[in-house]
């Protein structure tokens, strides 16, 4: 006897947990919140070609002086760095090998404007379309 309403009280406990944890409203959960998984992640494709990207960057770099990419985090920062000043120039170049010159400093010092124009050459070809 004791086995029976021991079960069929797991049994109710269970059912109202259920039904207490459906009809909950937790964050996050409304539908407008939601959005699509295509949206949520880059597609493959993208990936691919920003890894892609980056590495024939560092090639590029590599080709130009293998000090440039010794710690390839400090180049693809600096990169990134002149990357913008490159899309904010928007098609001025007059002074940009100066700025990767300065950008890319920490990565190898005493670059001069004309190595800094190679740079720039490298990351519009590469990274900054």
């Amino acid at each position: 006897m004791r086995s029976v309403i021991t079960r069929t009280a797991l049994g109710c406990l269970a059912l109202g947990v259920a039904l207490t944890l459906t009809s909950c409203d937790f964050p996050g959960s409304k539908s407008s919140d939601k959005k699509p998984a295509a949206a949520a992640s880059p597609s493959d494709d993208n990936w691919d070609q920003a890894v892609d990207a980056e590495i024939n960057m560092l090639s590029g770099l590599k080709d130009l002086d293998p000090d440039l990419i010794k710690d390839q985090q400090t180049a693809i920062d600096a990169a990134g760095e002149v990357c913008k000043e490159i899309k904010k120039s928007k098609g001025n170049d007059a002074g940009l090998g100066q700025v990767a010159a300065t950008k890319f400093a920490e990565a190898k010092s005493g670059l001069t404007a004309a190595e800094g124009d190679k740079i720039v050459t490298v990351l519009k070809d590469t990274t900054c379309k």
